[in-house]
Order: C-alpha cells, then sequence, then structure tokens
C-alpha cells in the first residue's frame, strides 16, 4: 500500500505545483501592473499638484478682483447716498414750494387820470402854442 500512495502524493503533488505556477503568473502579473500604476499614480500626483498650483493662482485673481468689485461697489453706493440727499432736498423744497401759494404780482402804477374837460380859452390858447412848435411836416401833411 505504501507503494500505492507515492504515486498519488506524487500526483497531488503536481497538481498543487501547477497550481501554485499559475497563483505566480497572476501575482506576477499584478505586480508588473502595480509597477506600471506607480508610475500612473506619480503622473497623477505631479497633475494634481499642477492643478492645485492653478487653483491657488484663480483664488488670488478672484480675491483681487474682488476686492476691486468691493471698491467701485462701495463707491457706487456713496455716489448713490449723495444722489438720494440731493433728491431728498429737491422734493422737500419742491413740497415746501407747491404749498406756498404764489405771490400775488404787484399791480402796475397807476397813471394819473387827466381831466379831458378844458375850458375853451385854454383850448383855444393851447392848440396855438401847439402849432408854433411843431414842424411844418407835422401839421397837417405840410399844409397850415
Amino acid at each position: 500500500m505504501t507503494d500505492l500512495y507515492i504515486p498519488i502524493a506524487q500526483v497531488i503533488l503536481a497538481v498543487a505545483m501547477l497550481a501554485v505556477a499559475i497563483l505566480c503568473i497572476r501575482l506576477d502579473r499584478k505586480i508588473t501592473a502595480l509597477r506600471e500604476g506607480k508610475d500612473g499614480v506619480a503622473a497623477a500626483a505631479t497633475e494634481l499638484a499642477l492643478a492645485v498650483g492653478r487653483a491657488e493662482a484663480s483664488v488670488a485673481a478672484l480675491k483681487s478682483v474682488s476686492e476691486a468689485a468691493g471698491e467701485d461697489l462701495q463707491r457706487n453706493i456713496e455716489e448713490a447716498r449723495a444722489a438720494a440727499e440731493a433728491l431728498k432736498f429737491l422734493v422737500t423744497t419742491a413740497r415746501a414750494i407747491e404749498l406756498k401759494p404764489a405771490p400775488a404780482p404787484e399791480p402796475a402804477p397807476s397813471r394819473q387820470k387827466r381831466d379831458l374837460r378844458w375850458d375853451e380859452e385854454e383850448v383855444e390858447e393851447d392848440f396855438r402854442l401847439a402849432r408854433r412848435g411843431r414842424p411844418l411836416t407835422e401839421t397837417w401833411g405840410g399844409l397850415r
């Protein structure tokens, strides 16, 4: 019986060695893939470092742009407040003017009324004086 165990043990040992050989081949492939992946991981880490650098630069640029925009916004707010104060003043003034009645215009100075009734003697005398004092062109078209 011992003679029978030896070939069976050899077959079992051959199968086990074959299984170990298959496992070694698979392990070699995994190690090779890991080594190649290591280079890929190193490249990915390098790309990640570059991306982080670009992100930091972008954040710095955004910070400077946001500060400039904040200053512009503050300036616009101050201008708007000044304009609002000016408008408030204008509205208050307009309301004050609107509520006050307009001053009545002063009447024009009245002329003194002349008495058109004259005595006949004065009329005749004034007529003679007026005729003498006027140039010829003003009296009846130059006629006397």
